[in-house]
């Protein structure tokens, strides 16, 4: 089914509906249907009979009862005996028929409630069976709305998937493209890499020649001398930098013990300061101390003498008063005197720090100048030697530059040389294509002569013009309806004519591209080309056979296959990817075949197919060795694994590829062109090989033969066959004078391609040569520069200002350490002073105190025994304070003595530091000029060295540049090489997952096929579409086939159900019916036993209702609700009637039919 009609088949479908069964009812007839209807026509019809007459009436409709049976009718038979009886005999026997009322009441009603729960059941039972029934409907049109459904979504995602693999196959055969693309370019970079990889090579080579010829045991000897020379300045110039950063570590360090000395002298001197004032505060304190004792133990003498009545001598006291005053002036005089050298002494001390300040500043300055003059120096230094070695490098070049210019002008010399020898090729070319064009000219006269001669014969001569129209095709029908053939061959020729006419495998061009016109010359169809497409066939073998492979036949499909593609790639050129089986080989232009049938006579476009590819893939079997070359015969290896070298060669190994077993050939023009082509289709099917390509040639032969000589004389006969067979002859010479005048063509070409690069290669060459000679003007331009820019850097002075900053740096240094002794000395003399004075400070104390004591004395000589004592207390008291002040005076000097012994052994440590750290800056000032005078001397043994190697320096370079050049040249070419190889496998990935998306479009195809082929009432019916492989979808109907089976047994048990409610209902209605026969008998009876017993109470009390004798009749209609029915699960109810006091109900039953309709 077409996709649109499909989708119009499927708008149009909706499920099967079933409509819902109608009930049928009817009514039978039941005994005694309504009581209260009989009651109710007998006090219409007769309105002034007596209750019990109206009971006893007949009703308009007896129903199914039988009167005889009825109770009651047995009462009112009853009761028209009464009159022949006596009272009392009326009275018994109405209680007895009260009594036997009730009981039959009772029975009755036990009956109909038995008869009521079996209509119940089976009204449950069958509700179940209908619901049953019903939910199998609904299974059924859900079952088959499922089963439609899933075709849907399965067709429908089967067509997605379908189109979805197209598209991928689309996009994957983009990817091939562009692969393919991909590969061609990288085979053409790996190409043109080698080339350069080649030129490189050459190059390199060259160099290493030119500087071998100049002398290589020399050359290495002098080039040792330069490597071993820069090896020993490197060496030098290393040294030169150790030892100077260990000389500016040295002096780092000799600062920081320089600083570390002042720091230790700064505290020792603070440590001593201090010392001197804890000595003088000791002494100090020591002297209070001892006054103050003295003081007390002269006041406690003179206390204990005063007590003690014992006199002292005043005139002794007097004395020693005045020589302790004596002493005192004495004391203070000295004092004063100390106190003077001290104050000399300090200012002295403090000369002499500031005298060592400004010469440490002078040190600092001359030592950063040194610095200053070294960083000169060596900045200097350095562009000296840079200076030096662009000097170097500058003579070098020019020297290099030199030499350029004169290879440059001996290649400019020898271009002009070959420029004329190409002009003298190209001249002797365009004389050969005269030659040969004149020959073209005469052999092509010679054909159309021939041509026209045949024609003119033929124009004489009967032809069969129906078999010339009808061309391959007559010929293959010929091969059909010919007895002589196999059936093989008559098979082969019937699939080509279905082929050939659309029939089968219609490509979508064939309408655009194919010409039905096969009478047309240039139609590939047309027996004329198949003529010329013969013309291919013997050279086609003849280099198979020199390849060692088998001969190919000629299949029939494969030729009109040729002719169809010929006619697409007339139109579009390039492959139509349609109709052949393992190969095809496309040549631009068509016609016979002209050239040789040998490797060395080919023409084209066996030159181009064969020849020129052979010779590429024999490059590369060169490259790649036997991992090649041992699968040249077969085509789909080469393909598969060397895709690049494929799509390069490919034609060549379609011709020799050992596997193809037949061939088919067309050339011509399709429909819409006049461009002509030829194709070669190969096919690897032994069952194509229709003929031998003798056999065929003769069969065409004969078949054309036969249509273009119909008719005519013998005679005109054989003048054609001569005619044509020097027609083969002049077509040959045609051919080769063609073959001839091309390649004269092509020589042409190549000596005018040969003239025009040498005289390009000449005029490149002058072009480089003036380059050269205008380098070589810039490297003497340059080199001149550089020798004046190596001039112009005056070293000598810089390293003389050096040289001066070190000696006005020593100079500083000599008078940093004389300034350091004078103060080293001031210190001295200045805590000798400050000594000096601190004794001389005590002994002034002393002396004070020793006159102080002496006054004492003699005051207390004088005073009364309560000053004594007095003072004797004061004199404890103080000292004890004085004691106090002495003791921590005392610790005060301890801490301060140590403070200073610590200062002094730091002081001590740094100057040992300071005077290490100048010892080995004077060490590594001396190893920093060492290095240099080595350096230098190296310097020296590096120009000398260079000196000797100039000559060469410009052929070592170009060895350099050569090898670098080849060296990126070669891993350029493993670089493609590597691209190529991927591009390969990119190839062969993108065609593995094409074949695989081929095989699940196929499979998704085939799905959809199966789809399309269900038919959806077919399957319903079987329940299975019979396609093992749909699972979901046979299940979805096996699904309806299986509710459909099952509907048969439930419908049977619904029938089956309905009959057994048919039966309840009317049993039930017949106990209801006896019910309510037994109630009016019962109300009957009781009414007659109350007409004999007025006052008396009822023997059994009825089960009925009792009411007012003279109520109003009363009609209750219960709902519509009550009214039992087919399907109902309620009780029966009916209405009910109050007449004369009793209360009767009326049942109504309404009965489904049992013959319900099946849908």
């Amino acid at each position: 089914m077409h996709p649109c009609q499909r989708e119009k088949a499927m708008a149009n479908y909706s499920p099967q509906h079933f409509e819902p069964r109608a009930k049928a009812v009817n009514v039978k007839g039941v005994a005694n249907r309504a009581v209260a209807t009989v009651l109710t026509a007998g006090l219409i019809a007769q309105p002034l009979m007596s209750p019990l007459a109206a009971i006893a009436a007949p009703t308009a409709d007896n129903g199914d009862a039988t009167k005889g049976d009825s109770t009651i009718e047995n009462v009112v038979a009853a009761g028209s005996q009464a009159t022949a009886k006596t009272a009392a005999q009326l009275a018994e026997e109405s209680a007895k028929q009260l009594k036997d009322a009730q009981a039959a009441y009772d029975a009755a009603q036990k009956k109909a409630d038995a008869a009521g729960q079996s209509q119940k059941q089976a009204q449950q039972q069958k509700n179940q069976a209908s619901q049953a029934v019903a939910d199998n409907a609904a299974e059924q049109n859900e079952a088959e709305a499922a089963a439609l459904q899933e075709k849907i979504d399965e067709l429908k995602a089967a067509v997605d998937k379908a189109e979805q693999q197209q598209k991928k196959l689309g996009d994957l055969n983009d990817q091939l493209d562009q692969a393919n693309k991909s590969v061609e370019d990288k085979t053409q970079a790996l190409k043109d890499a080698k080339a350069k990889q080649d030129g490189a090579k050459k190059a390199f080579d060259d160099a290493k020649a030119k500087l071998k010829a100049m002398g290589m045991d020399e050359y290495e000897a002098a080039k040792k001398a330069v490597e071993d020379a820069q090896a020993k300045l490197d060496d030098a110039n290393k040294a030169v930098a150790t030892a100077q950063a260990n000389l500016d570590q040295a002096k780092a360090a000799e600062a920081s013990a320089q600083q570390e000395k002042k720091d230790t002298e700064a505290a020792l001197t603070t440590a001593q300061a201090k010392k001197q004032e804890t000595a003088a505060a000791l002494a100090a304190a020591t002297t209070a101390r001892d006054n103050a004792q003295q003081k007390f133990n002269q006041a406690q003498a003179a206390l204990d003498a005063a007590v003690s009545g014992t006199g002292v001598d005043l005139s002794a006291l007097e004395a020693a008063k005045i020589a302790a005053a004596g002493e005192l002036k004495t004391a203070q005089a000295e004092l004063n005197a100390a106190t003077d050298a001290d104050a000399t002494a300090q200012t002295n001390l403090q000369a002499a720090q500031a005298a060592v300040a400004a010469a440490q500043e002078k040190a600092n300055a001359a030592n950063a100048a040194v610095a200053s003059a070294q960083s000169a120096y060596d900045a200097a230094n350095k562009e000296y030697k840079d200076a030096a070695s662009k000097r170097d490098a500058a003579k070098t070049a020019y020297e290099q530059a030199q030499q350029t210019e004169a290879d440059k002008k001996a290649e400019y010399d020898r271009l002009v040389e070959i420029r004329q020898q190409k002009s003298n090729e190209f001249d002797q070319a365009r004389a050969e294509v005269t030659d040969a064009h004149n020959a073209y000219d005469a052999a092509n006269a010679e054909v159309e002569k021939l041509n026209q001669q045949i024609a003119d014969l033929k124009s004489n001569m009967t032809v069969d013009q129906e078999v010339i129209s009808q061309g391959m095709f007559g010929f293959m029908n010929y091969i059909i309806g010919g007895s002589q053939f196999t059936a093989t061959q008559k098979k082969n020729a019937q699939d080509a004519v279905s082929m050939l006419t659309g029939a089968a495998d219609k490509a979508e061009w064939y309408d655009k591209y194919v010409d039905q016109d096969m009478s047309r010359d240039t139609n590939p169809l047309s027996l004329e080309q198949m003529r010329n497409a013969l013309t291919y066939l013997d050279t086609q073998n003849n280099l198979r056979k020199a390849n060692g492979q088998s001969a190919l036949s000629v299949s029939l499909r494969m030729t009109v296959a040729a002719a169809l593609n010929t006619s697409y790639s007339s139109n579009i050129w390039g492959h139509s990817n349609c109709y052949f089986d393992n190969g095809e080989n496309l040549a631009g232009g068509g016609g016979a075949y002209t050239g040789g049938e040998t490797e060395d006579t080919l023409g084209w476009p066996y030159t181009g197919l064969y020849t020129q590819e052979k010779e590429a893939f024999d490059k590369y079997v060169a490259q790649y060795g036997d991992e090649l070359g041992s699968h040249r015969y077969d085509s789909y290896y080469i393909y598969q694994n060397y895709n690049s070298i494929y799509h390069e060669c490919g034609h060549y190994l379609n011709i020799i590829d050992s596997a193809t077993e037949a061939i088919g050939i067309a050339t011509g023009s399709g429909k819409n062109t006049d461009s002509e082509v030829t194709i070669f289709d190969y096919s690897a099917d032994s069952t194509q090989a229709d003929f031998t390509v003798p056999e065929f040639k003769k069969l065409l032969n004969d078949y054309i033969d036969s249509a273009y000589n119909a008719g005519g004389t013998q005679e005109q006969k054989e003048q054609l066959k001569q005619l044509q067979s020097k027609l083969a002859d002049a077509q040959k010479n045609f051919g080769t004078a063609g073959t001839a005048y091309s390649n004269a063509l092509d020589k042409q070409e190549s000596a005018r391609d040969a003239y025009t690069a040498a005289d390009t290669n000449v005029n490149t060459a002058k072009g480089e040569y003036e380059k050269a000679k205008s380098g070589t003007a810039a490297a003497k331009t340059a080199y001149d520069a550089a020798k004046d820019a190596l001039g112009g850097i005056d070293i000598e002075s810089l390293k003389q200002n050096l040289d001066a900053a070190k000696a006005e740096a020593a100079t500083a240094q000599a008078a940093l350490d004389k300034a350091n002794a004078t103060l080293a000395d001031s210190k001295t003399k200045a805590a000798e002073a400050a000594a000096h004075k601190a004794k001389a400070r005590s002994a002034r104390d002393a002396a004070k105190a020793k006159s102080d004591q002496a006054n004492e004395a003699y005051d207390n000589a004088t005073a009364s025994v309560k000053d004594l004592a007095a003072k004797c207390d004061a004199a404890q008291a103080d000292l004890a304070n004085k004691q106090g002040t002495l003791d921590d005076a005392k610790k005060a000097d301890d801490a301060a003595q140590a403070g200073v012994d610590k200062a002094q052994a730091a002081d001590a440590h740094a100057a040992t530091a300071l005077s290490d750290a100048k010892q080995v800056v004077a060490a590594k000032t001396q190893a920093v000029s060492d290095a240099q005078a080595k350096a230098k001397a190296a310097e020296g043994e590096l120009a000398t060295a260079n000196k000797a190697f100039e000559r060469f320096a410009g052929a070592q370079k170009a060895v350099d540049d050569a090898k670098a050049a080849y060296d990126a040249a070669v891993a350029g070419v493993a670089d493609a090489q590597k691209q190529l190889e991927a591009a390969n496998e990119a190839v062969v990935d993108a065609n593995f997952e094409i074949v695989k998306a081929k095989a699940e479009l196929a499979s998704d195809e085939a799905l959809k096929a199966d789809l399309e082929a269900v038919d959806h009432k077919a399957s319903l019916a079987a329940g299975t579409t019979g396609n093992e492989k749909l699972v979901k979808l046979n299940a979805a109907y096996a699904r309806y086939k299986a509710a459909v089976d099952a509907a048969a047994g439930l419908k049977a048990a619904l029938s089956d159900a309905d009959a057994k409610l048919s039966d309840a209902n009317d049993a039930y209605a017949a106990a209801l019916a006896e019910l309510g026969d037994a109630k009016d008998a019962l109300a009957a009876a009781q009414a007659e036993y109350d007409k004999y017993h007025p006052k008396a109470e009822p023997q059994a009390k009825p089960q009925v209702a009792q009411a007012a004798a003279k109520a109003p009749v009363a009609k209750k209609k219960a709902t519509d609700g009550a009214l039992a029915q087919t399907g109902d699960t309620s009780a029966l109810a009916g209405e009910v009637f109050v007449i004369g006091g009793i209360t009767l109900v009326a049942a109504g039953v309404t009965l489904g039919d049992r013959r319900r309709k099946q849908m």
